[in-house]
């Protein structure tokens, strides 16, 4: 992303966003307004395509920007990494807009570790992200960092250049609005970028974490994953659409991920290259409740690149140390007695593999450890929605759980909330998707999704008020 962009967006404390001599009311129509001006334009990610010259000048390896080789020796068993991870929670000046409680932050640190460790169906990666326990300079920290800037909450201003932890040694995570996107990468690893002081991942505060304000379908926590994928090396699966013959170098250059033409919609399988798309695959544009997997040719390319393009990121770790609760070595739902003789008896300076209770990642187990290790002490938190059944029944409908409550998301493909008598008046605002008038309806959804996927608001009826749609004639 181009700091120096013109036509950048900027959000005022009201929520208006202001491009150039435009105005809009709210990011929704802002995107609407993007997409209407050009059709390829897509916010769900702004991480961008290596230029020709950068793939022209690459280093060669086994995860350069034009070729993968899938190398055995790139396999999760060939032992385990753990990430240090700093989040940077930018808001605007006032504190009113961006802010992300901490809450959320732990339930994105647990979603992004579910996906790499493969609970939610994939390939298991071998690697886990914690959050920072020890500053650039060596002082404690949470690996959380608040600041209060209104061009930084815009992503503007170069803020990385201010406020980065040493890139090499920590991925630097930012929430801010992420210039109308859900999330992006500035550049891919192998453009010889990593390491240096733009290297970032950065994620919109409204779609970052559980049950985030964006609401559904982007309150999984999944967009953070899909960045993370990036920030590895993974391209999108729909990269070159269906590619060619050679897979390893063509397309998302991944043999093991069928090839695609297009993003997906929603969750709907297109069957563009005459195979099924990826459309659970974590690099796709996916809803984020159908993003599931890695493939093992993507978690070996993912590996290569923290072995070749990130050697000093990745800390050697012992295998199996994740849990959804720090400090339960055993995995058995307490941090009780029995955990606490596993950090005795890795007590003191450990080999070449941090332990699982070096919680600090400083190469030995001590006082401090021990300290963060008694903060879980206890039962471990239960997930709320781990015996809820959230299946309404209707095939129409994407049905998920998200913080103890159910979603119900409807899917267009089914015809849509457009035209039903009972979905409320197109020039009236109401608290659920779509409206009675069908084509107006269907035009303005085209340009809006979010009147047909969460709710016909303010926003969608002063659209079909407005006089811009043809198929609107008014009430």
């Amino acid at each position: 992303m181009d700091d120096d962009a013109r036509d950048r967006p900027w959000e005022r404390r009201d929520g208006v966003v202001l491009v150039g001599k435009s105005r809009f009311s709210n990011w929704r129509e802002y995107r609407a307004w993007r997409r209407s001006v050009d059709a390829q334009d897509d916010h769900r990610c702004g991480t961008p395509p290596p230029a020709a010259d950068q793939v022209a000048r690459l280093i060669p390896t086994d995860c350069d920007l034009d070729r993968n080789v899938p190398d055995p020796v790139y396999g999760p068993t060939e032992g385990d990494f753990v990430i240090p991870v700093v989040i940077h929670v930018i808001t605007n000046a006032t504190g009113e807009l961006g802010d992300v409680s901490d809450e959320r932050i732990s339930s994105q640190m647990r979603v992004l570790n579910e996906a790499f460790a493969g609970v939610t169906g994939g390939e298991p990666t071998g690697i886990r992200f914690e959050l920072a326990r020890r500053d650039p300079a060596g002082e404690p920290t949470n690996g959380v960092v608040r600041h209060a800037n209104d061009a930084w909450y815009n992503d503007t201003g170069a803020y990385w250049e201010t406020i980065a932890w040493d890139p090499t040694r920590y991925m630097n995570v930012y929430t801010n609005t992420a210039s109308g996107n859900f999330g992006y990468v500035q550049a891919f690893p192998a453009t010889g970028q990593a390491g240096e002081i733009q290297d970032r991942v950065v994620v919109d505060w409204r779609v970052f974490g559980e049950d985030g304000p964006y609401g559904p379908p982007y309150d999984v926590g999944h967009v953070l994953v899909h960045e993370v994928g990036h920030y590895l090396g993974l391209y999108h699966t729909f990269q070159g659409g269906c590619g060619g013959a050679d897979c390893a170098a063509t397309g998302d250059l991944i043999c093991d991920t069928p090839p695609q033409a297009v993003p997906t919609v929603e969750c709907d399988d297109e069957n563009g290259c005459g195979s099924p798309d990826p459309v659970d695959n974590f690099m796709n544009y996916s809803w984020e409740t159908c993003m599931a997997r890695f493939t093992p040719e993507q978690v070996r390319r993912m590996r290569c690149t923290l072995l070749s393009w990130r050697p000093d990121l990745g800390v050697p770790s012992d295998p199996d140390c994740w849990t959804a609760c720090p400090g339960d070595f055993n995995a058995d739902g307490r941090v009780d007695g029995v955990d606490l003789g596993q950090l005795i008896n890795a007590w003191g300076v450990g080999g070449e593999e941090i332990a699982c209770a070096d919680f600090d990642f400083d190469g030995q187990v001590s006082g401090q450890d021990f300290g963060l290790f008694f903060q879980s002490w206890g039962s471990c938190p239960i997930d709320p929605c781990s015996d809820l059944s959230c299946d309404d029944g209707d095939e129409c409908t994407v049905d998920y759980c998200v913080a103890g409550s159910c979603r119900h998301v409807q899917l267009e493909a089914c015809g849509g909330p457009c035209g039903s008598p009972t979905a409320g008046s197109c020039y009236e605002s109401h608290g659920t998707p779509g409206c009675d008038d069908q084509e107006c309806c269907e035009e303005i959804c085209n340009l809006d999704p979010w009147c047909c996927v969460v709710q016909w608001d303010a926003s969608c009826r002063n659209k079909a008020l407005s006089g811009n749609f043809p198929a609107c004639p008014g009430p």
